[in-house]
């Protein structure tokens, strides 16, 4: 995602100088802190902003600084530098729990819950079990362990999709993982991915791709966030992408692979509404290798706050969940 046309430095002198065909001009901008505005597409984010449920991260990355998509969501997931690394990071946390469940709302098992620890997963499919059908299953299953344990839990999850629809467009995605969780027996975190990011060209400003994808994100969130009822209020979601893109457009209208960018936390249970930051700057010599937004936060130091403040991870787990991390980072007001 381009974090630098989605939260946007309207400061920046050099920001306008490097897009000139794509900068997004402070009218077009919904206004945050400190300079920043929003990309006018996020109208449900923005609101939340001005609730104090919604707050950005920026100029922030992970271990990697490479960019090959691939390796970069890898080590996104896995919350290491290695790509290769085989076990995600929220899996790790769930080894350090005994009363939090996680749902993967994804057609496989994205590598973020993939470990020792058994992850549910769900995606829409044409099946219909009917109740003598799931009965004669049942039967056919029961001598095998592992089989029936399996069936028991699609049969589970199923119930609580609630006879809801099986199309497999994101918002239908986002309404049934408010579903999960806000059912008696549900998860209490779900893992989704958005993917159409990778703006190479149209990328647009009001409108075009970035705009559309948007769109997209901002109400799928709205759609989540109505699905969850009342338990939005406890609720934090965070949304991150593998890097960024050049701070400087290419010659199609679009960016490139970069390397720093803008994350999401949002949610009923933050307590303020602001944008982290410690800004580097887009001349020339403050970017990365020349051609990117410069990376000041470690991703990892802002998710060890979140596990910190909203789920009570303490310092132990932590360091088992992000092992060689920085030190979690100070998101101020947001989480209180």
């Amino acid at each position: 995602m381009d974090g630098l046309n989605v939260v946007v430095p309207s400061f920046d002198e050099d920001y306008y100088k490097l897009r000139p065909s794509i900068a997004m001009s402070k009218d077009q901008l919904q206004p945050l802190s400190d300079g920043f505005g929003l990309h006018p597409a996020l109208k449900n984010v923005y609101q939340w902003y001005q609730q104090k449920q919604a707050g950005f991260v920026h100029a922030c990355a992970t271990g990697y600084r490479e960019r090959s998509h691939f390796d970069g969501q890898k080590v996104l997931e896995n919350g290491t530098t290695d790509p290769f690394g085989p076990i995600g990071w929220m899996n790790r946390f769930l080894a350090t729990q005994h009363s939090q469940q996680a749902i993967a709302i994804d057609s496989g098992m994205p590598l973020i819950v993939q470990g020792d620890v058994k992850v549910s997963s769900w995606f829409p499919h044409k099946l219909k079990a009917e109740e003598e059908q799931s009965l004669l299953l049942a039967e056919l299953f029961q001598n095998d362990e592992t089989l029936s344990a399996n069936f028991e839990e699609s049969m589970k999850l199923e119930s609580m999709t609630s006879g809801g629809s099986q199309n497999k467009q994101f918002n239908n995605l986002m309404r049934q993982a408010g579903k999960f969780i806000s059912s008696l027996q549900g998860p209490n975190i779900a893992v989704l991915e958005l993917g159409g990011w990778d703006t190479h060209s149209g990328q647009g400003t009001t409108n075009g791709r970035l705009a559309s994808q948007l769109t997209k994100l901002d109400k799928g969130l709205d759609v989540l966030k109505k699905a969850l009822g009342d338990k939005w209020q406890s609720t934090v979601v965070i949304a991150a992408s593998e890097f960024g893109r050049t701070a400087a457009e290419n010659g199609t209208k679009g960016t490139d692979h970069g390397t720093g960018n803008a994350m999401f936390i949002m949610g009923g249970a933050l307590k303020g509404s602001d944008v982290i930051t410690d800004w580097p700057g887009l001349a020339e010599s403050e970017r990365y290798e020349g051609r990117d937004l410069q990376p000041t936060t470690d991703m990892r130091s802002v998710l060890k706050t979140v596990l910190s403040q909203h789920m009570g991870a303490d310092e132990q787990t932590l360091q088992q969940v992000f092992p060689d991390a920085p030190q979690p980072a100070d998101l101020g007001t947001l989480l209180g």
